[in-house]
């Protein structure tokens, strides 16, 4: 778990670092100021310990740490969801629920929804397979037992209801594929 927050921390610096806190307390204080001061680290430092409570068995405390994040940032993580070290919420409010996987370093814009696909007869709890380094842009969907591969990007307002390779970028409605110019290994 510990070594999991320090990534989320480190992938949060990025865009929560507070400068002058650095200057007068040095790296450790911006960090702690950064995981004080953003709701997004925040959310990702409560998910942290919602999925530990939960592997512990502890009851109430994970469905606490769910609505603790919706108040905070808008962020909703259900208690089946594993998500790797490195996660970077930009901004909030994101949904992620089912049996969903997240690998490291993947970032996620605001107003992402990503989980079940529950309109069809052969409903199930499988969510989405999401590789590592994986972008994921402003309102996209990305929903059923799809899997994203390493490197992929998601556009914004995207639906995703296919397979992404990796190093392949999705768009549109319903998303099409198309390959990265150049691929990118790191957000």
């Amino acid at each position: 778990m510990f070594e999991n927050v320090q990534a989320d921390v480190r992938a949060g610096l990025v865009w929560h670092e507070s400068r002058l806190a650095r200057r007068l307390f040095g790296r450790t204080g911006a960090a702690v100021s950064a995981a004080l001061l953003s709701i997004e680290i925040e959310a990702v430092l409560i998910y942290r310990f919602q999925a530990w409570a939960q592997r512990a068995g502890i009851p109430l405390i994970p469905n606490v740490c769910q609505r603790l994040t919706m108040m905070l940032a808008g962020v909703s993580i259900g208690n089946f969801t594993t998500i790797g070290p490195g996660l970077r919420i930009n901004h909030g409010h994101v949904i992620i629920d089912g049996f969903t996987t997240i690998g490291a370093n993947c970032s996620i814009a605001p107003f992402v929804t990503i989980g079940l696909d529950a309109g069809g007869p052969d409903t199930s709890f499988e969510g989405p397979k999401i590789s590592d380094n994986v972008f994921i842009g402003t309102g996209a969907k990305i929903l059923g037992g799809v899997r994203i591969g390493t490197g992929a990007r998601i556009g914004a307002n995207a639906v995703v209801i296919t397979d992404v390779p990796e190093h392949c970028t999705a768009v549109g409605v319903p998303a099409q594929v198309l390959p990265h110019e150049t691929p990118s290994d790191r957000l």
